[in-house]
Protein backbone atom coordinates (compact mmCIF):
# COMPACT_ATOMS: atom_id res chain seq x y z
CA UNK A 1 0.00 0.00 0.00
CA UNK A 2 1.70 3.43 -1.01
CA UNK A 3 0.69 5.52 2.07
CA UNK A 4 3.10 8.33 1.19
CA UNK A 5 2.45 10.86 4.43
CA UNK A 6 -0.23 11.91 6.74
CA UNK A 7 -2.40 14.34 5.21
CA UNK A 8 -4.56 15.51 7.81
CA UNK A 9 -6.03 14.98 11.80
CA UNK A 10 -9.37 15.56 12.68
CA UNK A 11 -10.05 16.57 16.41
CA UNK A 12 -12.94 16.83 18.18
CA UNK A 13 -12.84 19.40 20.26
CA UNK A 14 -14.89 21.38 23.11
CA UNK A 15 -13.57 24.44 23.19
CA UNK A 16 -13.35 26.22 19.76
CA UNK A 17 -11.99 29.65 20.61
CA UNK A 18 -9.42 27.96 22.57
CA UNK A 19 -8.42 25.93 19.51
CA UNK A 20 -8.46 28.39 17.06
CA UNK A 21 -5.92 30.41 19.51
CA UNK A 22 -3.90 27.98 19.62
CA UNK A 23 -3.25 26.89 16.22
CA UNK A 24 -2.96 30.28 15.03
CA UNK A 25 -0.35 31.19 17.76
CA UNK A 26 1.16 28.13 16.48
CA UNK A 27 1.64 29.51 12.76
CA UNK A 28 -0.91 27.70 11.19
CA UNK A 29 -3.16 29.01 8.75
CA UNK A 30 -7.10 29.30 9.43
CA UNK A 31 -10.36 28.34 6.72
CA UNK A 32 -13.36 27.18 6.62
CA UNK A 33 -14.18 23.73 4.93
CA UNK A 34 -17.86 22.05 4.64
CA UNK A 35 -18.77 23.35 7.73
CA UNK A 36 -15.63 22.48 9.72
CA UNK A 37 -12.43 24.71 10.81
CA UNK A 38 -9.27 23.61 9.12
CA UNK A 39 -5.87 25.00 10.15
CA UNK A 40 -2.69 24.45 7.39
CA UNK A 41 0.63 23.98 7.20
CA UNK A 42 2.80 25.50 4.11
CA UNK A 43 2.38 22.36 2.15
CA UNK A 44 -1.12 22.05 2.57
CA UNK A 45 -1.40 18.93 5.52
CA UNK A 46 -4.09 20.56 7.64
CA UNK A 47 -5.68 20.43 11.13
CA UNK A 48 -9.15 19.65 11.30
CA UNK A 49 -11.63 21.12 14.10
CA UNK A 50 -15.32 20.02 14.65
CA UNK A 51 -17.43 19.92 17.78
CA UNK A 52 -16.79 16.90 19.58
CA UNK A 53 -20.57 16.16 19.63
CA UNK A 54 -20.45 16.48 15.80
CA UNK A 55 -22.16 13.08 15.02
CA UNK A 56 -20.42 12.58 11.94
CA UNK A 57 -17.43 12.12 13.67
CA UNK A 58 -15.81 9.10 14.38
CA UNK A 59 -16.56 7.59 18.18
CA UNK A 60 -14.00 9.06 20.41
CA UNK A 61 -11.50 6.71 21.70
CA UNK A 62 -11.42 8.97 25.49
CA UNK A 63 -13.40 10.88 27.11
CA UNK A 64 -13.17 15.50 26.28
CA UNK A 65 -11.64 16.74 23.57
CA UNK A 66 -9.34 14.55 21.52
CA UNK A 67 -8.01 13.49 17.76
CA UNK A 68 -11.23 11.93 16.29
CA UNK A 69 -9.60 10.56 12.83
CA UNK A 70 -6.42 10.65 11.34
CA UNK A 71 -6.07 10.56 7.76
CA UNK A 72 -2.75 9.30 5.62
CA UNK A 73 -2.29 10.72 2.18
CA UNK A 74 -1.65 7.57 -0.73
CA UNK A 75 -0.18 8.20 -4.19
CA UNK A 76 -3.16 7.03 -6.44
CA UNK A 77 -7.03 5.98 -6.44
CA UNK A 78 -5.82 2.85 -6.61
CA UNK A 79 -4.22 2.55 -3.64
CA UNK A 80 -7.54 3.79 -1.85
CA UNK A 81 -9.17 1.01 -3.30
CA UNK A 82 -6.51 -1.55 -2.33
CA UNK A 83 -7.06 -0.46 1.14
CA UNK A 84 -10.80 -0.87 0.65
CA UNK A 85 -10.73 -4.37 -0.53
CA UNK A 86 -7.75 -5.35 1.75
CA UNK A 87 -10.23 -3.82 5.54
CA UNK A 88 -13.70 -4.63 4.37
CA UNK A 89 -12.93 -7.89 4.99
CA UNK A 90 -13.51 -7.89 8.62
CA UNK A 91 -14.83 -4.27 9.34
CA UNK A 92 -16.86 -1.55 7.90
CA UNK A 93 -15.36 0.71 5.30
CA UNK A 94 -16.85 3.79 3.93
CA UNK A 95 -15.70 5.74 1.00
CA UNK A 96 -17.24 9.37 0.75
CA UNK A 97 -18.33 11.74 -2.29
CA UNK A 98 -14.50 13.08 -2.22
CA UNK A 99 -12.72 9.61 -2.24
CA UNK A 100 -11.56 9.91 1.02
CA UNK A 101 -11.48 5.99 2.73
CA UNK A 102 -12.81 6.07 6.65
CA UNK A 103 -12.68 3.17 9.06
CA UNK A 104 -11.49 2.02 12.41
CA UNK A 105 -8.61 0.21 13.10
CA UNK A 106 -8.35 -2.83 16.07
CA UNK A 107 -8.37 -0.76 19.01
CA UNK A 108 -11.17 1.91 17.94
CA UNK A 109 -8.83 4.98 16.43
CA UNK A 110 -10.59 6.51 13.55
CA UNK A 111 -8.07 5.83 10.46
CA UNK A 112 -8.74 7.38 7.23
CA UNK A 113 -7.03 7.35 3.27
CA UNK A 114 -7.02 9.55 0.20
CA UNK A 115 -5.12 10.70 -2.34
CA UNK A 116 -2.65 13.19 -0.90
CA UNK A 117 -3.50 16.62 -1.01
CA UNK A 118 0.02 17.80 0.04
CA UNK A 119 2.29 20.21 -2.37
CA UNK A 120 5.74 19.88 -2.54
CA UNK A 121 7.17 22.38 -0.05
CA UNK A 122 11.07 23.84 0.28
CA UNK A 123 12.59 25.76 3.54
CA UNK A 124 14.45 28.68 2.64
CA UNK A 125 18.46 28.56 2.89
CA UNK A 126 19.94 29.44 6.18
CA UNK A 127 23.80 30.04 6.38
CA UNK A 128 25.67 28.96 9.13
CA UNK A 129 29.52 29.34 10.39
CA UNK A 130 31.35 27.25 11.63
CA UNK A 131 35.39 26.54 12.00
CA UNK A 132 36.74 26.40 8.86
CA UNK A 133 33.80 26.91 6.78
CA UNK A 134 32.24 30.27 7.12
CA UNK A 135 28.97 30.28 5.29
CA UNK A 136 27.38 33.71 6.59
CA UNK A 137 30.08 36.82 6.54
CA UNK A 138 28.97 40.08 7.34
CA UNK A 139 25.56 38.79 7.97
CA UNK A 140 23.31 38.44 10.95
CA UNK A 141 21.98 35.10 11.63
CA UNK A 142 18.16 34.87 10.98
CA UNK A 143 15.97 35.99 13.74
CA UNK A 144 12.69 34.19 14.05
CA UNK A 145 9.97 35.92 16.14
CA UNK A 146 7.22 33.12 15.58
CA UNK A 147 6.93 29.94 13.76
CA UNK A 148 5.19 28.43 10.56
CA UNK A 149 5.45 25.05 10.06
CA UNK A 150 5.97 23.27 6.90
CA UNK A 151 4.09 19.92 7.20
CA UNK A 152 2.41 17.38 9.66
CA UNK A 153 4.48 14.68 10.13
CA UNK A 154 3.17 12.29 12.53
CA UNK A 155 0.46 11.49 15.27
CA UNK A 156 0.76 8.83 18.07
CA UNK A 157 -1.46 6.82 19.55
CA UNK A 158 -1.56 5.68 22.91
CA UNK A 159 -1.97 1.97 22.87
CA UNK A 160 -2.44 -1.25 25.08
CA UNK A 161 -2.64 -4.15 22.74
CA UNK A 162 0.66 -3.78 20.76
CA UNK A 163 0.26 -7.41 19.16
CA UNK A 164 -3.05 -6.74 18.11
CA UNK A 165 -2.53 -3.35 16.09
CA UNK A 166 1.24 -3.56 14.86
CA UNK A 167 0.55 -6.24 12.36
CA UNK A 168 -2.89 -4.19 11.47
CA UNK A 169 -0.65 -1.72 10.33
CA UNK A 170 2.36 -3.67 9.32
CA UNK A 171 0.72 -6.42 7.33
CA UNK A 172 -2.58 -4.88 6.44
CA UNK A 173 -1.39 -1.96 5.46
CA UNK A 174 1.89 -1.75 4.45
CA UNK A 175 3.72 0.57 7.25
CA UNK A 176 7.13 -0.37 7.72
CA UNK A 177 8.47 -0.14 11.55
CA UNK A 178 11.46 2.52 10.90
CA UNK A 179 12.16 2.02 14.72
CA UNK A 180 10.89 0.00 17.87
CA UNK A 181 11.27 -0.69 21.41
CA UNK A 182 9.25 -4.68 21.03
CA UNK A 183 6.55 -4.45 23.09
CA UNK A 184 6.66 -1.04 23.92
CA UNK A 185 6.94 1.48 21.03
CA UNK A 186 6.75 1.25 17.20
CA UNK A 187 7.99 4.20 14.88
CA UNK A 188 5.84 3.51 11.55
CA UNK A 189 6.05 5.28 8.27
CA UNK A 190 4.04 4.43 5.23
CA UNK A 191 5.11 2.17 2.88
CA UNK A 192 6.08 5.43 -0.08
CA UNK A 193 7.00 7.39 2.45
CA UNK A 194 10.87 8.96 3.48
CA UNK A 195 9.63 10.79 7.26
CA UNK A 196 11.40 8.50 10.14
CA UNK A 197 7.52 8.14 11.35
CA UNK A 198 4.15 9.31 10.41
CA UNK A 199 2.65 6.93 13.00
CA UNK A 200 4.12 6.05 16.44
CA UNK A 201 2.14 3.54 18.90
CA UNK A 202 3.50 4.05 22.20
CA UNK A 203 2.24 1.16 24.95
CA UNK A 204 1.62 2.71 28.01
CA UNK A 205 0.14 0.34 30.00
CA UNK A 206 -3.85 -0.15 30.04
CA UNK A 207 -4.78 2.94 28.39
CA UNK A 208 -5.75 4.08 24.56
CA UNK A 209 -6.01 7.76 23.46
CA UNK A 210 -4.29 10.47 21.77
CA UNK A 211 -0.81 11.44 22.22
CA UNK A 212 0.97 14.56 20.54
CA UNK A 213 1.08 15.65 16.61
CA UNK A 214 4.26 16.75 15.09
CA UNK A 215 5.26 19.46 12.84
CA UNK A 216 8.59 20.12 10.71
CA UNK A 217 9.94 23.39 10.76
CA UNK A 218 12.86 25.02 9.19
CA UNK A 219 15.40 26.01 11.42
CA UNK A 220 16.88 25.39 15.14
CA UNK A 221 16.05 28.83 14.85
CA UNK A 222 12.23 28.58 14.04
CA UNK A 223 11.80 26.38 16.61
CA UNK A 224 13.20 28.38 19.28
CA UNK A 225 11.48 31.33 18.27
CA UNK A 226 7.97 29.44 17.78
CA UNK A 227 8.62 28.10 21.19
CA UNK A 228 8.97 31.68 22.55
CA UNK A 229 6.13 33.14 20.74
CA UNK A 230 3.86 30.15 22.07
CA UNK A 231 5.33 30.93 25.50
CA UNK A 232 4.60 34.72 25.76
CA UNK A 233 1.14 33.58 24.07
CA UNK A 234 0.59 31.74 27.57
CA UNK A 235 0.69 28.36 25.99
CA UNK A 236 2.23 25.84 28.38
CA UNK A 237 5.20 23.50 27.66
CA UNK A 238 4.75 20.07 27.67
CA UNK A 239 8.20 19.00 27.14
CA UNK A 240 11.27 20.60 25.75
CA UNK A 241 12.75 22.19 24.08
CA UNK A 242 15.61 19.28 23.57
CA UNK A 243 16.28 16.38 21.37
CA UNK A 244 15.26 13.06 20.77
CA UNK A 245 18.01 10.39 20.21
CA UNK A 246 15.33 8.47 17.96
CA UNK A 247 14.69 10.30 14.82
CA UNK A 248 16.94 12.77 15.27
CA UNK A 249 15.07 16.11 15.39
CA UNK A 250 15.09 19.19 18.41
CA UNK A 251 12.00 19.54 19.71
CA UNK A 252 9.60 21.47 21.48
CA UNK A 253 6.20 20.01 22.89
CA UNK A 254 2.68 22.44 23.86
CA UNK A 255 -0.34 21.33 26.09
CA UNK A 256 -2.86 21.75 23.58
CA UNK A 257 -6.83 22.98 24.13
CA UNK A 258 -7.45 19.69 21.32
CA UNK A 259 -6.19 16.86 23.94
CA UNK A 260 -2.86 15.95 23.84
CA UNK A 261 0.06 18.07 22.47
CA UNK A 262 1.55 19.56 20.10
CA UNK A 263 5.42 19.29 18.97
CA UNK A 264 7.60 21.87 16.97
CA UNK A 265 10.48 19.61 14.76
CA UNK A 266 13.59 20.65 13.29
CA UNK A 267 15.99 18.05 11.63
CA UNK A 268 14.52 15.08 11.75
CA UNK A 269 15.55 11.65 10.37
CA UNK A 270 14.62 11.04 6.47
CA UNK A 271 15.16 7.48 5.85
CA UNK A 272 14.20 5.17 2.20
CA UNK A 273 14.90 1.51 1.81
CA UNK A 274 18.53 1.30 2.92
CA UNK A 275 17.49 2.51 6.65
CA UNK A 276 18.78 -0.12 9.08
CA UNK A 277 15.71 -0.32 11.65
CA UNK A 278 16.87 0.08 15.35
CA UNK A 279 15.66 -1.88 17.99
CA UNK A 280 15.77 -1.24 21.84
CA UNK A 281 16.04 -3.57 24.09
CA UNK A 282 16.00 -4.44 27.98
CA UNK A 283 15.69 -0.92 29.41
CA UNK A 284 13.60 2.12 27.74
CA UNK A 285 15.54 4.61 25.81
CA UNK A 286 16.14 8.16 26.92
CA UNK A 287 13.42 9.71 25.55
CA UNK A 288 15.32 12.87 25.43
CA UNK A 289 19.31 13.22 24.58
CA UNK A 290 18.76 16.55 26.47
CA UNK A 291 15.57 19.05 27.51
CA UNK A 292 15.38 22.22 29.43
CA UNK A 293 11.97 21.30 30.94
CA UNK A 294 9.97 18.14 31.43
CA UNK A 295 6.43 18.88 32.04
CA UNK A 296 5.53 15.68 31.05
CA UNK A 297 8.31 13.85 32.67
CA UNK A 298 5.67 12.68 35.88
CA UNK A 299 2.98 11.90 33.87
CA UNK A 300 1.72 8.89 32.29
CA UNK A 301 2.26 10.20 28.55
CA UNK A 302 6.04 9.46 28.93
CA UNK A 303 5.89 6.76 31.94
CA UNK A 304 8.45 4.13 30.91
CA UNK A 305 10.80 6.05 28.47
CA UNK A 306 12.79 8.31 30.44
CA UNK A 307 15.84 6.39 31.84
CA UNK A 308 18.92 5.15 29.52
CA UNK A 309 18.61 1.67 27.26
CA UNK A 310 21.02 0.28 24.52
CA UNK A 311 20.08 0.40 20.77
CA UNK A 312 21.86 -1.89 17.78
CA UNK A 313 20.63 -2.21 14.32
CA UNK A 314 19.41 -4.82 12.42
CA UNK A 315 21.80 -6.96 10.29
Amino acid sequence: MNVTNLDSVTFGVTDLDACRRFWTDFGLVESQEDGATVFSCRNGSSVVLRSAEDPALPPPIEPGATQREATFGVRSPADVTAIARELERDRPVRIDAEGTLHTIDPLGFGIAFRVARRSLVTAPELKFNTPGRPDRINTRGQFFTSATPLEMTHTVFMIDTPELVVPFYTERLGFIASDSYPGRGYFLRGGASNHHHNLFLLNVGKKRGFHHLAFELSSIHELFGGGLNMTRRGWRTALGPGRHPISSCYFWYFHSPCGGAAEYDFDSDLVDERWKPGVFEQTPEVFAEWCLAEGMADSLLYKGVQTAGTIKSKS
